[in-house]
């Protein structure tokens, strides 16, 4: 189980019953219970919830013709970090992916000078994230 919903769709290569056509026809959550829930698209949209993702797919699967896109990145093991959501997961992976945006700073010209580099959703950052940060905007350092 993770310790935060992930997202998913569902797509489809063949419609054998024809009447959800092909491609992505269903978006979902995948709840840290193991609960799934999913909403179909098309003219007739509805929301269906199920106990494991494992039997949505044994009703709606059609045999190997429909498959899960997993929409966010799969939850790395939990750190040791009683902080984050994500127990500090390793800086290349987790469920908090990071952001960047433009700093509020200008220079005389009025132009941007910083930007800041962060964990999405506010998780705190540690000095490896720093790091790991710096060794991919600076290349490998000797």
């Amino acid at each position: 189980m993770t310790t935060q919903p992930r997202r998913f769709h569902l797509q489809r290569t063949t419609d054998i019953t024809g009447v959800s056509g092909t491609g992505r026809v269903a978006d979902g959550v995948q709840w840290p219970d193991g609960t799934v829930s999913i909403r179909w698209t098309g003219p007739m949209p509805s929301t269906v919830f199920w106990h494991s993702l494992d039997n949505a797919l044994h009703v709606h699967g059609h045999g190997g013709h429909t498959r899960i896109v997993w929409d966010d990145p799969e939850p790395a093991p939990a750190g040791d970090c009683e902080h984050c959501p994500d127990g500090h997961t390793p800086t290349d992976s987790g469920s908090q992916p990071w952001h960047v945006r433009v700093g509020p700073e200008r220079d005389g010209d009025g132009q941007p000078i910083r930007l800041y580099v962060e964990r999405s959703a506010g998780a705190h950052v540690a000095e490896p994230d720093a790091d790991w940060i710096r060794a991919r905007l600076n290349g490998a350092q000797s």
